[in-house]
């Protein structure tokens, strides 16, 4: 008897806790089977066209550390992943030979992102070492158009060994000149290589709304098969590059963009050659020394203004060596940084007409002097740009503005001979 008195209660409570965490599972089964149905819908919702639209969600938790791990519980628990991406080439609508997803989370300050790049060989993984801007190897990218304008959308690519990519996407081409500032790692899990990125809202551009509404597109290159996967597939006969992308909707609350970023420099630097015998300007070394000043200030998120104080180029790529046998000026890219921003706002396209040309701010003088026999000249390789400043953006009623103002120097070459100095 005494040993049943104990024994019955005791079971009776296992029965009790048994019965709890039964209930306790049942419960965490739904929530789950309703998280992967909510998932389910916003994976599958698209505009009244047809477009995909990503809904995405304001990060709740720690802001992730971006080191190419996505073992942070915002990966994990909020927001959804994104994927069914669709073949752009080599067959296009087709089912992509590797799964690819994507997710993105912001807060006040950054656009979150994370794409996991699956993989059924981990070996095949080509992942070449590129300088920034080189499409090299596995690449995996997100683009915004976030003035949703569908002229001018942000790109921000990664490839598999960790190289940046950023560029302006236009309707029928791509600009990689443009340069942001944001972070980007990349790694690897068991079957995947994964990206994650941080992109501060003060390099983007955005309209002043309670709920913003962007264009959005993410893609992905697996090179061994010459393939480009695409999350909202555009087609090859698209009419312009950002009115087939897909929609990101959900970015609620986001405060202007009052970004500041001043670039001092300080340029030093000496020449040696071989010297040249009564030539004053040839002494067999020359010294530069230089100080200026970079600047932009967002006004507001719409419009931005750049200025540069004795910009110096030097880091700018070298154009190539061109024998111009016409009497027609020469054109070539623009490649300085100063004069890329809101590029595209300047850029009208009459044909053959160009109606403004930024190269020729700064270029060489249109002439040189004419010397004598035992005169020697400095020349002056290029207009000295004292200053220049530029206000670029968009009105609420969809206006492109663009104001650029710039004061360069008045040159003098100096000739030099026996007798004077002119």
């Amino acid at each position: 008897m005494r040993t049943d008195t104990f024994t019955y209660p005791f079971v009776e409570k296992h029965r009790f806790i048994t019965r709890r965490l039964l209930l306790f599972a049942i419960c965490l089964s739904t929530n789950s089977l309703l998280a992967q149905e909510i998932a389910l819908q916003s994976d599958t919702a698209r505009t009244g066209d047809g477009k995909r639209i990503y809904n995405t969600t304001r990060l709740q938790g720690v802001p992730p550390k971006i080191d190419g791990k996505l073992n942070e519980n915002c990966w994990a628990s909020e927001g959804y992943w994104s994927g069914n991406y669709r073949q752009y080439m080599p067959k296009e609508n087709a089912e992509p030979t590797e799964k690819t997803e994507i997710k993105v989370l912001y807060d006040d300050q950054n656009i979150y992102v994370a794409i996991r790049a699956h993989e059924s060989d981990m070996n095949k993984i080509d992942s070449r070492i590129g300088r920034r801007d080189d499409f090299a190897g596995d690449i995996v990218g997100v683009c915004f158009d976030s003035y949703f304008d569908h002229r001018t959308g942000f790109e921000f690519d990664l490839t598999a060994a960790g190289s940046k990519i950023d560029l302006v996407l236009l309707n029928d081409t791509w600009d990689t000149n443009w340069n942001a500032v944001w972070q980007g790692k990349v790694g690897r899990e068991d079957s995947a290589w994964v990206a994650e990125m941080e992109i501060p809202l003060s390099q983007l551009r955005y309209g002043k709304k309670e709920e913003q509404t962007w264009g959005m597109h993410s893609w992905r290159w697996i090179n061994r098969n010459q393939e480009e996967d695409q999350w909202n597939l555009m087609p090859r006969d698209n009419p312009g590059n950002l009115y087939s992308i897909g929609e990101i909707h959900g970015i609620r609350g986001i405060s202007k963009s009052r970004k500041i970023e001043l670039l001092p420099y300080t340029v030093a630097g000496l020449s040696t050659y071989e010297k040249e015998l009564g030539n004053p300007y040839a002494t067999g070394s020359d010294k530069i020394f230089s100080l200026g000043l970079d600047g932009k200030v967002g006004i507001s998120s719409d419009f931005t203004l750049d200025f540069t104080i004795n910009p110096d180029f030097g880091q700018v790529e070298a154009d190539p060596s061109v024998l111009n046998l016409t009497a027609f000026e020469m054109f070539f890219e623009e490649k300085r940084p100063f004069f890329l921003e809101g590029k595209n706002i300047f850029d009208f396209d009459f044909g053959e007409d160009l109606l403004f040309y930024s190269r020729r701010i700064g270029h060489a003088p249109m002439r040189t002097p004419n010397v004598l026999e035992n005169e020697f000249a400095d020349n002056i390789e290029n207009t000295t740009i004292l200053s220049a400043m530029k206000l670029t953006g968009k009105t609420k009623n969809g206006w492109s503005v663009g104001i650029m103002e710039s004061i360069t120097a008045k040159e003098q070459a100096e000739i030099s001979s026996d007798d004077e100095t002119r």
